[in-house]
């Protein structure tokens, strides 16, 4: 065909045009023949236009690699295991209770929730910190605008409600990214690597680890099993468990933050910290990792932060977000669906 190389162009369109100037419509007739040679080429400079068209629209439609949507469940529910013998006695409530509810906490049979707000004095910062039990990780989700990965956006609040969430925060907003592993509720979406990110890992017997950046596999984590949440923004928090004294992530300055953290399984701290207004300046990097530490954390890992940190919980948001939050593509979630 004429559009395969340049060369072959090229001999075709000369080939096309021999043809057009001997057809019989095209006699040879002293200056008419050279308005048929134009015209010949008029017409084959409309054809190769049309094609070229035909073919852009055709690369464009068709799935970047990296981009394409998987949406390949790898880990069942069914498989998750049962982490209610971790928490103390007297964490969540009998089979089939009624939910007990306050302002400011959540318990039933499988989640357990305590909020609480505190300020940092030393660093002029308002944080909320939701304290998390549940039973599985199946109760620790992700959730995503319209119920679609790589889809719109939406309010933390909207995400939150058609998700059957009780609590809510940012989530990684690794669509963003064109690279990467992406798992959510065992449903892989993405599988590539991401050699610039910092990778955070929730597991199905409830344990969470993160990655410094290239230091992750994603065929050898895919290949271990049990991978439940992928998470791809970060950076990680601590280092072998202990405080970060000087990080070299860009955004490592004072900021709004989201965060999670692990303690135990089925023990997570769910963190954000107001920040860019003249009552909360928001904290940097190694602030966060030392609250973190604080908090009893042993792997600790920063989410979408900035306008994005938000924390909601049965209904109303808890924090002040910097202008009121913006809409998000995904969030992090306790809840029974």
């Amino acid at each position: 065909m004429w559009f395969v190389t340049h060369n072959h162009h090229i001999h075709s369109v000369r080939i096309l045009n021999s043809r057009l100037v001997r057809h019989p419509q095209f006699k040879y007739n002293g200056p008419g023949w050279r308005q048929a040679t134009v015209s010949g080429k008029e017409t084959m400079r409309k054809t190769i236009k049309t094609i070229l068209s035909i073919t852009v629209a055709v690369c464009l439609s068709a799935p970047v690699a990296g981009w394409a949507i998987k949406a390949v469940e790898i880990t069942p529910e069914t498989t998750l295991a049962g982490l209610s013998p971790n928490a103390p006695e007297g964490t969540f409530l009998v089979a089939g209770a009624a939910p007990v509810i306050t302002e400011d906490s959540y318990q039933d049979e499988h989640i357990n929730i305590r909020i609480t707000k505190s300020r940092l004095e030393e660093h002029r910062a308002d944080i909320v910190v939701a304290d998390v039990w549940v039973s599985s990780v199946k109760y620790f989700r992700r959730g995503f605008a319209l119920g679609k990965w790589n889809g719109e956006m939406r309010s933390v609040k909207t995400i939150a409600e058609d998700s059957g969430a009780i609590l809510a925060m940012t989530g990684d907003y690794a669509s963003l990214l064109d690279a990467g592993l992406v798992v959510a509720n065992g449903i892989l979406y993405r599988d590539s690597n991401n050699r610039v990110r910092d990778n955070c890992l929730v597991l199905a017997d409830g344990e969470m680890v993160t990655y410094k950046r290239r230091e992750m596999d994603v065929a050898t984590v895919l290949d271990a099993g049990g991978l439940w949440h992928s998470f791809l923004f970060g950076p990680q928090l601590l280092e072998d468990g202990e405080v970060i004294l000087k990080s070299d992530s860009k955004i490592r300055q004072a900021n709004p933050r989201s965060a999670i953290g692990f303690i135990s399984p089925g023990h997570y701290v769910f963190v954000v910290a107001d920040g860019r207004t003249s009552k909360s300046r928001g904290l940097t990097i190694e602030a966060l990792s030392q609250l973190m530490k604080d908090l009893g954390c042993r792997y600790a890992y920063n989410l979408d932060g900035g306008q994005s940190a938000v924390m909601w919980f049965n209904g109303e948001i808890v924090n002040s977000p910097y202008r009121g939050g913006r809409r998000l593509t995904d969030i992090v979630y306790i809840g029974l669906e």
